[in-house]
């Protein structure tokens, strides 16, 4: 995922894309670790992420952030004295009728089951959080260190048993069901945690934004997996435009390297030599030798890492697709959020077969944009990826100098 970020940053800089929203499902501390170094602030959380951190509050600086969710937003202070003791403030707890205030570890940071011990404070707040818009939260902290909270101007606690006189780090999250989006977030580059090993998470994207149709309909989207090694910028231009001029489409893939079925119209083209193997159509759009072999997948990579130019030129500039297609690289158009509704399954089936059959719509591929796609799961068991990356690596060196 190095080497994509490189290839994203340099189309940002360059004003071919706008923002780049990088969904968190990572399955390891280490993986979730570099994604949060590497990419900007928290737009999104899923109900089931522990605290992130999100700002600070001293006696000179209130802490204030904007949030949408309806019940359960939580509020961790860390103060800056270096002690284990941190507290927690929940807002519109108990389905929004109640706030509260804890005193936990900072190991209780991490998880979210509370001793009946830990509770300081708590009072009925009915309706404190709105369901209806962002809620403003304000955390500010007078001369002595104590903090008072207020939503939506409304006065929430003052606690004068706390001292923070050193300042404090404050951390957020959502809890029991509910969501928690960071509306104040507007950065570029920004993430969307969600929930930790969920089966099959990519549903939390497309629930995400089908719920914001409003908000997103003049957005093009570009949807790509995290092991894309190779992109080629420089027809990164002219693949936004065809899809923003051809609306008859419901998705548009990029001619894609690793991938079954722009494989088989690689090889019609003359493209792949026979001594690379047969190539066939995958039955329906799915599966097929290539995808279940690593020794080919292999030998795809090092044919095309090898080969002068990078250029895939298929028998014609945009092939119709009416049956299923790995979504390795694709792009749809923001006013078909309408019908993404509820896509809590196969998200490939869904957006290649189901969604276009039922709306008469074919997908495309276009030819002249051409990416490539590391690996397929079946592929992962037996693929020394070490030397093709190496080799995607120097290939990005050449094309986005340092």
């Amino acid at each position: 995922m190095e080497i994509l970020t490189r290839y994203v940053r340099r189309a940002m800089q360059d004003g071919i894309i706008d923002e780049w929203h990088i969904w968190d499902f990572t399955r390891s501390p280490e993986d979730h670790a570099w994604v949060t170094r590497e990419f900007g602030p928290v737009r999104q959380m899923g109900h089931k992420v522990p605290y992130q951190m999100k700002g600070e509050v001293s006696r000179r600086s209130s802490f204030r952030t904007s949030v949408r969710i309806e019940h359960d937003f939580h509020i961790a202070l860390v103060p800056n004295d270096g002690s284990d003791t941190c507290y927690e403030i929940a807002i519109g707890g108990w389905k929004n009728t109640y706030s509260a205030l804890r005193k936990i570890s900072r190991a209780d940071l991490s998880r979210f089951d509370r001793s009946e011990d830990s509770m300081m404070w708590n009072r009925p707040t009915p309706g404190v959080l709105s369901a209806g818009g962002p809620n403003q939260v304000v955390l500010s902290m007078d001369a002595q260190g104590i903090p008072t909270l207020f939503v939506n101007d409304v006065l929430v606690g003052r606690w004068p048993e706390i001292n923070l006189g050193s300042g404090a780090s404050v951390m957020v999250r959502g809890g029991w069901g509910a969501d928690l989006e960071l509306c104040d977030v507007s950065a570029p580059v920004r993430r969307y945690i969600g929930n930790p090993m969920e089966p099959m998470p990519f549903w939390q994207a497309y629930y995400y934004y089908s719920r914001r149709v409003a908000e997103f309909s003049d957005t093009l989207f570009l949807k790509c997996d995290d092991d894309i090694v190779y992109l080629d910028i420089d027809t990164l231009g002219d693949f936004i435009e065809f899809r923003r001029a051809n609306p008859k489409y419901f998705i548009v893939s990029a001619n894609v390297v690793n991938n079954g079925v722009c494989a088989y119209w690689q090889q019609v083209a003359g493209l792949l030599p026979p001594t690379l193997g047969d190539f066939e159509r995958p039955p329906g759009g799915f599966g097929g030798t290539l995808w279940q072999s690593p020794q080919r997948a292999a030998q795809l990579h090092d044919f095309f890492l090898a080969k002068a130019d990078k250029d895939m030129p298929l028998t014609h500039a945009v092939i119709d697709w009416t049956e299923r297609q790995s979504i390795n690289f694709i792009a749809w158009l923001g006013k078909d959020l309408l019908h993404m509704s509820g896509l809590t399954r196969d998200d490939e089936h869904a957006l290649s077969v189901e969604i276009p059959t039922f709306l008469d719509r074919p997908t495309a591929i276009y030819s002249d944009f051409v990416v490539s796609h590391l690996s397929f799961g079946p592929q992962e068991r037996g693929l020394d990826v070490a030397p093709l990356i190496a080799g995607y690596e120097a290939l990005m060196r050449t094309k986005i100098p340092a």
